[in-house]
């Protein structure tokens, strides 16, 4: 069984993440073909993956459709499994001149993907993404909700099957890297550190989350920091000086010592307005960090009790500053280490690496023998 995931390659986040994953230890062969060269397919080959790079110079550039045709044709791939609008455009318009399966991923929501863009392109956008999901043959839904989504979205139900996300667990020895974070950012042990791990992108709810943290300016010892990049960086900095949080909010940019960051948190925090399954909420659990998200995705999956973590409802400014504040006060009452303990526990036994590569190996299978 051989698998070609298609990609674009310019990914920093979690669908990054989840393909890196993805291919560790799997039950099948698979190779990875990138749109473009860069730090994803480094890491790629650095992981020993099998990495293709078939450069494509912006959206609308066709001339690797043929290209990646030919490739799949010669390579004896057996399933094309695509990621994202991008290669799924490229599947739309080859995958009729293909006799094997077709499945995509779909890692976020399809009417959000192009907030940064025009409205008018933005749409155009929307509308071939949505085309290119329901023509797959198979689409992986990696949340309950997320696949409800899909159906109103007019995808046929008999082609979702739902699969949870799934990290490798694994216990973190990072004391000494947590006390140089601590010394780089200045925070001692008295602070409540919270650590918000997103792209800067409208859909990540970064202005919320500060309106939430203007709030909270008379708790003492209060520390955010916001990791990653992308197009709302001066934005947000903006918001950040507007509103006099320089003293609390510190903007990382990209990091890629994420394990250490949320072991240094006291909570992790999502304030997304869209998400499919956020791999960070399970970092976060991998960390024994609990967390604070809005009622996103799949995130109900795992924060399935008040005993795990916070959900608020996206855009909601007071729901949020409460979450924190409630945060804020478990901390002092030392009952926030437990949450992260549980949260640790329920998540690996629920959404191992393992189980989601089992998962997809079986289906492959049955796409496999449907076509013979």
């Amino acid at each position: 069984m051989k698998i070609l995931h298609i990609i674009s390659g310019g990914e920093t986040g979690g669908s990054k993440k989840h393909l890196i994953q993805l291919f560790h230890d799997a039950p099948f062969e698979a190779e990875l073909l990138l749109l473009t060269e860069g730090a994803f397919a480094q890491e790629a080959r650095e992981k020993g993956i099998k990495v293709t790079v078939i450069q494509q110079q912006g959206r609308i550039d066709r001339s690797v459709n043929e290209k990646i045709l030919d490739h799949i044709k010669q390579n004896g791939i057996e399933i094309v499994h695509s990621h994202g609008p991008r290669a799924n455009f490229i599947m739309t318009n080859i995958s009729s001149k293909l006799t094997i399966p077709w499945a995509i991923t779909v890692h976020s929501d399809p009417n959000l993907d192009f907030l940064h863009q025009p409205k008018p392109l933005a749409m155009i956008f929307q509308y071939l993404n949505r085309r290119a999901i329901k023509k797959a043959d198979q689409i992986f839904a990696v949340s309950t909700r997320f696949k409800e989504m899909l159906v109103s979205y007019g995808v046929a139900e008999q082609k979702i099957t739902t699969i949870f996300n799934g990290i490798d667990f694994e216990e973190l020895d990072v004391k000494e890297e947590v006390v140089q974070l601590r010394n780089d950012y200045n925070i001692t042990d008295k602070d409540f550190v919270a650590v918000h791990i997103a792209r800067l992108h409208p859909v990540k709810g970064h202005s919320v989350l500060l309106e939430a943290i203007e709030q909270l300016q008379l708790v003492k010892d209060f520390k955010l920091l916001l990791v990653g990049e992308g197009p709302e960086r001066k934005e947000i900095e903006s918001i950040i000086k507007q509103k006099n949080l320089s003293n609390q909010v510190k903007l990382v940019g990209f990091r890629k010592d994420i394990p250490q960051l949320l072991a240094l948190a006291d909570v992790s925090l999502l304030t997304s307005y869209s998400e499919s399954f956020p791999l960070v909420l399970l970092e976060s659990a991998n960390a024994h960090t609990p967390i604070i998200t809005t009622d996103v995705g799949g995130v109900g999956d795992l924060i399935i009790s008040k005993e795990l973590g916070w959900i608020v409802q996206p855009r909601n400014v007071d729901e949020l500053a409460h979450a924190l504040k409630e945060a804020i006060e478990a901390k002092r009452n030392e009952s926030l280490q437990q949450m992260g303990q549980l949260l640790n526990a329920h998540a690996k036994a629920n959404f191992s690496n393992a189980q989601l590569q089992n998962s997809l190996y079986q289906i492959y299978k049955n796409m496999i023998s449907e076509t013979i």
